[in-house]
């Protein structure tokens, strides 16, 4: 879809996760698909991800191009592996390639994906932002987490991304998640609603809970790519 920005955004971008501080509906992705026992963290910063999966059991890598996020990582007492841009990755490095948020940052997804493909033994894991109905949100000065951000290069939808994954010949997965709405919603009853009142936002929680809201405005994709 290439390079968009939003108006504004109420939901406010930020740097990588830092250690510690990892996005819990991706620590349960990663948990749930990750196979076999060694993991690579492809262009895992400092290591958020990494970390859970150490605590974990796993035996995890962080690979990246940042010498200063490599370092953090360290650290935190991780294994790291410093990539120089366009260097072959190399074939069979471990059970697992996990790849949080970060196609949405290189300049060809492709490529990098049948890297990722090549040095994983049993799957490629992965999520990035879905914009599969980003000229609502934009026409509304709206924008999903992270959209703004200057260096994202690419925007995909949802047919974008199985294109692009149907081209690689792969049996994969793809499914959308953390959606904005109704969870935006209840973020911003919530701040409107403080102490006492907070309570006129029960019947809203309690509806949600039994699935009685409809979901809108997917935030995030989840992909699994299986190694055949």
């Amino acid at each position: 879809m290439g390079k968009l920005q939003g108006q504004s955004s109420f939901f406010v971008p930020g740097p990588p996760a830092k250690p510690g501080e990892a996005h819990r509906p991706l620590v349960e992705f990663l948990l749930r698909e990750v196979r076999g026992e060694t993991v690579l963290d492809l262009g895992g910063g400092a290591g958020a991800y990494s970390l859970e999966m150490k605590k974990a059991g796993f035996d995890t890598t962080v690979a990246d191009i940042n010498e200063k996020s490599l370092a953090v990582a360290e650290k935190n007492g991780l294994k790291t592996k410093l990539l120089e841009p366009g260097e072959p990755l190399g074939e069979n490095l471990a059970d697992t390639v996990m790849m949080i948020e970060v196609l949405e940052h290189v300049p060809n997804p492709v490529d990098f994906l049948k890297s990722a493909i090549g040095a994983a033994k049993k799957r490629v894991v992965f999520s990035l932002p879905c914009t599969d109905d980003f000229n609502t949100l934009f026409e509304c000065g709206l924008t999903y987490a992270h959209i703004a951000v200057s260096d994202h290069l690419w925007h995909f939808s949802y047919d974008e991304m199985k294109q692009m994954l149907d081209s690689l010949g792969v049996e994969y997965r793809l499914t959308m998640g953390d959606y904005l709405f109704p969870g935006a919603g209840i973020k911003l009853l919530r701040g409107c609603f403080k102490g006492p009142l907070g309570l006129l936002i029960l019947p809203f929680r309690v509806l949600n809970k039994l699935g009685l809201i409809p979901k809108r405005y997917p935030s995030r994709f989840y992909g699994v790519i299986e190694k055949r």
